[in-house]
Protein backbone atom coordinates (compact mmCIF):
# COMPACT_ATOMS: atom_id res chain seq x y z
CA UNK A 1 0.00 0.00 0.00
CA UNK A 2 1.52 3.29 -1.11
CA UNK A 3 0.11 6.68 -0.22
CA UNK A 4 1.64 9.56 -2.23
CA UNK A 5 2.52 12.56 -0.08
CA UNK A 6 2.52 15.01 -3.00
CA UNK A 7 0.56 14.98 -6.24
CA UNK A 8 1.56 16.19 -9.67
CA UNK A 9 -0.92 17.79 -12.08
CA UNK A 10 -1.49 14.44 -13.81
CA UNK A 11 -2.46 12.66 -10.57
CA UNK A 12 -5.41 14.89 -9.65
CA UNK A 13 -8.81 13.23 -10.04
CA UNK A 14 -11.38 15.51 -11.67
CA UNK A 15 -15.06 14.66 -11.24
CA UNK A 16 -17.88 15.53 -13.68
CA UNK A 17 -19.00 18.26 -11.25
CA UNK A 18 -15.46 19.74 -11.33
CA UNK A 19 -15.46 19.75 -15.15
CA UNK A 20 -18.83 21.55 -15.14
CA UNK A 21 -17.50 24.22 -12.75
CA UNK A 22 -14.26 24.62 -14.76
CA UNK A 23 -16.25 25.21 -17.96
CA UNK A 24 -18.47 27.76 -16.20
CA UNK A 25 -15.42 29.62 -14.88
CA UNK A 26 -13.71 29.47 -18.28
CA UNK A 27 -16.72 31.22 -19.84
CA UNK A 28 -16.49 34.06 -17.29
CA UNK A 29 -14.92 37.18 -18.93
CA UNK A 30 -13.53 38.29 -15.54
CA UNK A 31 -11.84 34.96 -14.73
CA UNK A 32 -8.38 36.55 -14.45
CA UNK A 33 -9.61 39.10 -11.88
CA UNK A 34 -11.25 36.27 -9.91
CA UNK A 35 -7.97 34.35 -9.84
CA UNK A 36 -6.09 37.45 -8.69
CA UNK A 37 -8.61 38.10 -5.89
CA UNK A 38 -8.36 34.46 -4.80
CA UNK A 39 -4.61 34.66 -4.09
CA UNK A 40 -4.08 35.31 -0.36
CA UNK A 41 -7.37 37.21 0.17
CA UNK A 42 -6.24 38.22 3.69
CA UNK A 43 -3.44 40.35 2.18
CA UNK A 44 -4.78 43.74 1.06
CA UNK A 45 -3.60 45.20 -2.27
CA UNK A 46 -0.54 43.94 -4.18
CA UNK A 47 -2.69 43.25 -7.27
CA UNK A 48 0.33 43.27 -9.63
CA UNK A 49 2.17 40.70 -7.53
CA UNK A 50 -0.93 38.50 -7.18
CA UNK A 51 -1.50 38.69 -10.95
CA UNK A 52 2.09 37.61 -11.55
CA UNK A 53 1.65 34.72 -9.07
CA UNK A 54 -1.40 33.53 -11.04
CA UNK A 55 0.65 33.56 -14.27
CA UNK A 56 3.52 31.80 -12.51
CA UNK A 57 1.13 29.04 -11.38
CA UNK A 58 -0.05 28.57 -14.98
CA UNK A 59 3.56 28.39 -16.19
CA UNK A 60 5.00 28.98 -19.63
CA UNK A 61 5.88 26.59 -22.44
CA UNK A 62 9.19 24.74 -22.36
CA UNK A 63 10.80 24.94 -25.80
CA UNK A 64 13.14 22.27 -27.13
CA UNK A 65 14.79 23.30 -30.39
CA UNK A 66 16.02 20.99 -33.18
CA UNK A 67 19.68 21.54 -32.20
CA UNK A 68 18.99 20.31 -28.67
CA UNK A 69 18.98 23.66 -26.85
CA UNK A 70 16.21 24.12 -24.32
CA UNK A 71 14.47 27.32 -23.20
CA UNK A 72 12.80 26.96 -19.83
CA UNK A 73 9.08 27.63 -19.48
CA UNK A 74 9.18 28.24 -15.73
CA UNK A 75 8.95 31.82 -14.53
CA UNK A 76 11.08 32.71 -11.51
CA UNK A 77 9.94 35.52 -9.24
CA UNK A 78 11.66 37.54 -6.52
CA UNK A 79 9.89 39.72 -3.94
CA UNK A 80 12.13 42.28 -2.24
CA UNK A 81 10.77 44.52 0.46
CA UNK A 82 10.64 45.80 3.99
CA UNK A 83 9.96 43.34 6.84
CA UNK A 84 6.26 42.95 7.62
CA UNK A 85 5.16 43.57 4.01
CA UNK A 86 3.39 40.16 3.77
CA UNK A 87 6.05 38.53 1.58
CA UNK A 88 6.21 35.38 3.73
CA UNK A 89 2.40 35.28 3.88
CA UNK A 90 2.24 35.18 0.06
CA UNK A 91 4.92 32.47 -0.07
CA UNK A 92 3.13 30.33 2.51
CA UNK A 93 -0.18 30.74 0.67
CA UNK A 94 1.40 29.66 -2.64
CA UNK A 95 2.86 26.59 -0.91
CA UNK A 96 -0.72 25.50 -0.12
CA UNK A 97 -2.12 26.37 -3.57
CA UNK A 98 0.48 24.68 -5.80
CA UNK A 99 -0.12 20.93 -6.28
CA UNK A 100 3.56 20.18 -5.64
CA UNK A 101 5.55 22.64 -3.57
CA UNK A 102 8.49 22.76 -1.16
CA UNK A 103 9.26 25.56 1.27
CA UNK A 104 12.73 26.52 2.47
CA UNK A 105 13.99 29.46 4.52
CA UNK A 106 17.34 30.90 3.49
CA UNK A 107 18.49 31.33 7.08
CA UNK A 108 18.20 27.58 7.64
CA UNK A 109 19.16 26.37 4.17
CA UNK A 110 22.51 25.77 2.49
CA UNK A 111 23.40 25.46 -1.19
CA UNK A 112 23.70 21.68 -0.83
CA UNK A 113 20.36 21.53 1.00
CA UNK A 114 18.67 23.30 -1.91
CA UNK A 115 20.45 21.44 -4.73
CA UNK A 116 21.99 18.05 -3.82
CA UNK A 117 24.69 16.60 -1.62
CA UNK A 118 26.83 13.48 -1.33
CA UNK A 119 26.79 11.79 2.08
CA UNK A 120 28.51 8.78 3.61
CA UNK A 121 26.01 5.92 3.70
CA UNK A 122 26.51 3.60 6.66
CA UNK A 123 24.17 0.96 5.23
CA UNK A 124 25.77 0.75 1.77
CA UNK A 125 29.25 1.50 3.19
CA UNK A 126 29.92 3.99 0.45
CA UNK A 127 28.82 7.37 -0.83
CA UNK A 128 25.18 8.16 -1.55
CA UNK A 129 23.47 11.02 -3.37
CA UNK A 130 20.78 12.97 -1.52
CA UNK A 131 18.46 15.33 -3.39
CA UNK A 132 17.75 18.83 -2.10
CA UNK A 133 14.66 21.03 -2.24
CA UNK A 134 14.92 22.09 -5.91
CA UNK A 135 15.32 18.48 -7.10
CA UNK A 136 12.49 17.18 -4.91
CA UNK A 137 10.24 19.96 -6.23
CA UNK A 138 11.00 19.01 -9.87
CA UNK A 139 7.86 19.72 -11.90
CA UNK A 140 6.51 21.93 -9.12
CA UNK A 141 7.37 24.97 -7.03
CA UNK A 142 10.17 25.86 -4.63
CA UNK A 143 9.51 28.73 -2.23
CA UNK A 144 12.69 30.23 -0.79
CA UNK A 145 12.20 32.78 1.96
CA UNK A 146 14.95 35.05 3.34
CA UNK A 147 17.14 34.53 0.28
CA UNK A 148 19.39 37.41 1.41
CA UNK A 149 20.31 35.49 4.60
CA UNK A 150 22.13 32.81 2.59
CA UNK A 151 25.89 33.11 2.16
CA UNK A 152 27.42 33.96 -1.25
CA UNK A 153 28.87 30.42 -1.52
CA UNK A 154 25.42 28.91 -1.02
CA UNK A 155 23.56 31.21 -3.42
CA UNK A 156 26.14 30.41 -6.14
CA UNK A 157 24.78 26.83 -6.16
CA UNK A 158 21.42 28.16 -7.43
CA UNK A 159 22.71 29.59 -10.76
CA UNK A 160 22.66 26.33 -12.72
CA UNK A 161 19.37 25.18 -11.20
CA UNK A 162 17.55 28.44 -12.06
CA UNK A 163 18.68 28.74 -15.69
CA UNK A 164 19.73 25.29 -16.99
CA UNK A 165 17.16 23.54 -14.76
CA UNK A 166 19.54 20.77 -13.86
CA UNK A 167 22.00 20.14 -11.07
CA UNK A 168 25.37 18.59 -11.81
CA UNK A 169 27.18 16.81 -8.99
CA UNK A 170 30.81 15.78 -9.09
CA UNK A 171 31.87 14.71 -5.61
CA UNK A 172 33.73 11.70 -4.18
CA UNK A 173 33.18 8.95 -6.79
CA UNK A 174 29.71 10.17 -7.82
CA UNK A 175 29.11 11.95 -11.13
CA UNK A 176 25.44 12.75 -11.66
CA UNK A 177 23.05 15.16 -13.37
CA UNK A 178 19.71 15.69 -11.67
CA UNK A 179 16.57 17.27 -13.15
CA UNK A 180 15.39 20.45 -11.46
CA UNK A 181 12.59 21.77 -13.68
CA UNK A 182 11.36 23.82 -10.77
CA UNK A 183 9.65 27.20 -10.61
CA UNK A 184 11.25 29.36 -7.92
CA UNK A 185 9.43 32.00 -5.87
CA UNK A 186 11.83 33.79 -3.55
CA UNK A 187 11.62 36.61 -1.00
CA UNK A 188 14.39 38.81 0.35
CA UNK A 189 14.86 41.92 2.48
CA UNK A 190 16.84 44.94 1.23
CA UNK A 191 20.18 45.86 2.83
CA UNK A 192 19.80 47.35 6.33
CA UNK A 193 16.22 46.05 6.36
CA UNK A 194 14.58 49.07 4.67
CA UNK A 195 14.38 50.47 1.14
CA UNK A 196 16.21 53.73 0.57
CA UNK A 197 14.19 55.79 -1.98
CA UNK A 198 17.34 57.67 -3.08
CA UNK A 199 19.37 54.62 -4.14
CA UNK A 200 18.90 52.30 -7.18
CA UNK A 201 17.04 49.09 -6.27
CA UNK A 202 19.81 46.83 -7.66
CA UNK A 203 22.29 48.34 -5.16
CA UNK A 204 19.99 47.53 -2.26
CA UNK A 205 19.46 43.83 -2.92
CA UNK A 206 22.19 41.96 -1.12
CA UNK A 207 22.52 39.27 -3.82
CA UNK A 208 25.04 38.65 -6.63
CA UNK A 209 24.02 40.43 -9.90
CA UNK A 210 24.26 37.15 -11.86
CA UNK A 211 21.67 35.57 -9.54
CA UNK A 212 19.33 38.58 -9.72
CA UNK A 213 19.39 38.27 -13.54
CA UNK A 214 18.08 34.69 -13.27
CA UNK A 215 14.75 36.03 -11.96
CA UNK A 216 12.24 36.99 -14.65
CA UNK A 217 10.16 39.24 -12.39
CA UNK A 218 11.42 41.27 -9.45
CA UNK A 219 8.92 43.15 -7.31
CA UNK A 220 9.86 45.82 -4.75
CA UNK A 221 7.23 45.41 -2.03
Amino acid sequence: FIEPIEETFEDIDITKEDIKQIKELAADPKIYEKFVNSIAPSVFGHEDIKGALVLQLMGGVRKERPDGTVTRGDMHMLLVGDPGAAKSTLLNYMTKVAPKARYAAGSGATGTGLTATVVKDEFLRGWALEAGTLVLANGGFAMIDELDKMSVEDTSALHEALEQQRITISKANIQATLKAQTTVLAAANPQLGRFNPFKPIANQINLPPALINRFDLIFPV
